[in-house]
């Protein structure tokens, strides 16, 4: 009978670490998502940020007197702009 206990503990003992490996798993799956996440917003934020920026030196230059020196001011910005 002590040869039964023992192989009944033996399950349980790999049952429980299965689980338990299993918990730490999701947990750190949800903790890789959450800053995942984080980084997606920070770079759209980022990202509007430029476009907007973009979009105030394009009116900018629409607002020049001669169509050529609105050419060379968005080529400027296009220049200053690209990453």
């Amino acid at each position: 009978m002590s040869t039964s206990n023992a192989s009944v503990f033996r399950v349980h003992s790999w049952r429980t670490t299965l689980l338990a490996a299993s918990v730490v798993l999701l947990i750190v799956m949800a903790l890789l998502m959450k800053w995942l996440v984080e980084l997606q917003v920070e770079s759209a934020q980022e990202r509007q940020s430029r476009e907007a920026v973009a979009r105030e030196a394009e009116a900018r230059c629409f607002a020049m007197v001669s169509r050529q020196e609105a050419d060379a001011c968005r080529a400027a910005n296009a220049a200053l702009l690209t990453p």
